[in-house]
């Protein structure tokens, strides 16, 4: 039996490609020999991965790890950057973009998110975890 993880993953799959519930069925009765995929285990979860390759998923960190050698040397990635995000709008209560940016220039004297380098990113996170969040009105 795979974990909660891998189970989400194939239901994530699933819901990205836009599978019908028959096709899906099919693809795991085809690939791993199960009616549920609950009833994967490690073996049974590779083989319906990679049948979910053959139909163009791509998980987050395949795609990470297919673009890194495109970004910019030293960049934040993505997942940071998208983090910081939520991270500066669970603090402001709303999204707030200029906000973040004046804020970004002031302490780490950077400009703009997609400027952050991946030695600035984590302290930037840690910065961000330790503000309290603002009380509404």
């Amino acid at each position: 039996m795979i974990d909660r993880k891998k189970l989400a993953l194939i239901h994530l799959a699933k819901k990205t490609l836009d599978m019908h519930e028959d096709d899906y069925r099919a693809l795991l009765k085809r690939a791993a020999g199960v009616e549920s995929a609950k009833d994967l285990d490690a073996n049974g979860f590779a083989a319906v991965m990679v049948e979910f390759g053959k139909l163009g998923f791509e998980s987050t960190a395949a795609q990470e790890q297919r673009k890194a050698p495109l970004r910019a040397g030293g960049h934040a990635t993505y997942a940071q950057r998208s983090y910081i995000q939520r991270l500066w709008q669970d603090y402001k209560g709303a999204e707030d973009q200029e906000g973040l940016r004046r804020w970004l220039q002031h302490k780490f004297k950077v400009s703009h998110l997609r400027f952050l380098d991946t030695e600035t990113a984590p302290k930037v996170i840690f910065a961000l975890k330790h503000f309290k969040q603002k009380p509404t009105k």
